[in-house]
C-alpha cells in the first residue's frame, strides 16, 4: 500500500541516505500542531484548486459587443480574444457579458439555423470572475456619494483584500464596483448564479441611506447583461470609462473624475478586459457567510416545489393550462419587451403537458398568429428548443 503516493515510495521504501531526514521530519511533526507539507501527498494537496481550475477553463466565452461591429452584439468569443477587438474598434463603444460561458452556448446558438443566431433565451450554466454593482443617477454627484459609501463598507467592514474591489468611473453617469467572485469562495458554474448575483446586490443595496438605493442598478440580473469595458470611450459623453483608486474616489468630485476620464488609465489589477485578474484573491469571511445564507434561503425556497399532476390534451385544438398565467398568456394579446419571456413561458408548459417540440412549435405558431405577437419562426423554434432541450 503506498503511503507517499506523490513521490512513488512503498511502506518501507525510502532511501537510507535519506531516512534521517524523514525521521527528523516526524519528529518534528509530532511536536507541532501543523504537519510538515512534505508528509501530506501532493495530489491530495492539490486536488480541489486543480478541479477547480480546470472547470473554470471551460467557462471562456463572452458575449462580445461593439458600437460599429455589424449586429452590435451575438459575437460569442473566448475572452482571451476580447483586447485585440478592442484595439480593432478603437476602443470606441465596447462591451462584453460579464458572465462567462462554455461551449454549451455555441452549440445553443448553432442549433437556431438562423441566418443570424441569437444568444437570446440561453439558460445554461454560467460562471462569472466578479459580481459588478452598477451604480446609476441622473445626477452624478447622487451615484458619486454611493461608490463612496459601499466602497468604504467593502474596505472598513468586510476588510476585502486589496485587488478584491475594483472601481471604475462608467464615462457617463455612474460607477461599476467590481468585486472579485474569488471574495465569496470557489463559485462553481450554476444555472441560478444571476438569480443570487440579484440578490446579493438587494442585499449590499440595504447598506445605502433610502435615498441612495435607487441608483444601485438592478436591471442587470439577466445572463447575458453586458458591461462596457474599461478604457472605451463612451458614444455620448466622450469619455473614457476609467479605473480610480479608493483615494481618488473618496477625494475627487464629478468634475475631477471627468476631467481623468479624458484620457484611458493602465489597469494593473486585471488585464486589458478588467474580467480577467492577475492577482490572488482568497476568501473573504464576510463576503462568504453573505453567500452562504443566500443560498440557504434559496434551497428552502426550491427544496418542495410545488408537485403539479399534467396529463397530456386528448384534443390539442382545445390546449387548457394548470396554471392560470399560462393560460392569461395563451388567450391575450402581449406587448413588446414580454414577449420573447411569454413564449418561453408557454413553451416549458406545453412541455410539461406531454406535447412533443413539433407539436409545441405547432402551437406557438397558432398563438403567435392569433394574438398578433409578431414573434419571427426561427425565435420560436429558437424558444421550442429552449424547453425541450435545455430545462
Amino acid at each position: 500500500m503506498r503511503i507517499f503516493p506523490s513521490i512513488g515510495l512503498r511502506r518501507w521504501e525510502i532511501p537510507r541516505r535519506k531516512l534521517g531526514a524523514w525521521i527528523l521530519l516526524f519528529a518534528n511533526f509530532m511536536g507541532s500542531n501543523e504537519p510538515p507539507a512534505i508528509l501530506t501527498p501532493r495530489s491530495l494537496q492539490r486536488q480541489r484548486p486543480q478541479r477547480y481550475n480546470r472547470s473554470m477553463s471551460r467557462y471562456h466565452l463572452v458575449d462580445f459587443a461593439a458600437h460599429y461591429q455589424k449586429g452590435f452584439r451575438n459575437h460569442v468569443v473566448a475572452i482571451a480574444d476580447v483586447p485585440a477587438l478592442l484595439g480593432k474598434f478603437n476602443y470606441f463603444g465596447c462591451y462584453s457579458s460579464y458572465f462567462f460561458f462554455s461551449d454549451e452556448l455555441l452549440t445553443y446558438m448553432s442549433a437556431q439555423n438562423a441566418a443570424a443566431p441569437s444568444v437570446s433565451g440561453y439558460a445554461g450554466k454560467v460562471w462569472a470572475p466578479y459580481l459588478p454593482i452598477d451604480l446609476d443617477h441622473p445626477e452624478l454627484m447622487a451615484a458619486l456619494e454611493a461608490a463612496k459609501l459601499l466602497s468604504r463598507y467593502f474596505i472598513d467592514s468586510w476588510r476585502l483584500d486589496a485587488g478584491a474591489l475594483q472601481i471604475y468611473f462608467s464615462g457617463a453617469k455612474g460607477f461599476h464596483l467590481m468585486l472579485d467572485s474569488r471574495s465569496f469562495g470557489r463559485l462553481a458554474p450554476a444555472r441560478n448564479w444571476p438569480m443570487i448575483f440579484d440578490a446579493l446586490r438587494r442585499h449590499i443595496a440595504q447598506q445605502l441611506p433610502e435615498r441612495l438605493r435607487a441608483a444601485v442598478d438592478l436591471s442587470i440580473k439577466d445572463r447575458m447583461r453586458l458591461l462596457r469595458l474599461p478604457n472605451t470611450l463612451h458614444e455620448k459623453s466622450r469619455r473614457y470609462k476609467i479605473i480610480l483608486t479608493p483615494a481618488e474616489l473618496a477625494t475627487l468630485n464629478a468634475d475631477g473624475i471627468r476631467e481623468l476620464a479624458k484620457q484611458p488609465r493602465p489597469l494593473t489589477v486585471t488585464d486589458e478586459t478588467g474580467l480577467r485578474s492577475r492577482v490572488e484573491v482568497g476568501e473573504n469571511r464576510a463576503a462568504g457567510e453573505l453567500l452562504r445564507r443566500i443560498q440557504r434561503q434559496f434551497k428552502k425556497l426550491t427544496r418542495k416545489p410545488f408537485d403539479y399532476r399534467f396529463s397530456r390534451p386528448e384534443d390539442l385544438s382545445r390546449i387548457e393550462f394548470p396554471c392560470a398565467g399560462a393560460q392569461a398568456i395563451w388567450e391575450r394579446q402581449i406587448e413588446p419587451g414580454q414577449r420573447n419571456n411569454c413564449a418561453i413561458r408557454l413553451a416549458s408548459e406545453l412541455r410539461l403537458l406531454g406535447l412533443s417540440a413539433q407539436e409545441c412549435e405547432s402551437k406557438l405558431l397558432e398563438w403567435n398568429d392569433r394574438n398578433q405577437i409578431e414573434l419571427s419562426g426561427n425565435e420560436l423554434a429558437s424558444v421550442v428548443h429552449s424547453a425541450h432541450h435545455l430545462s
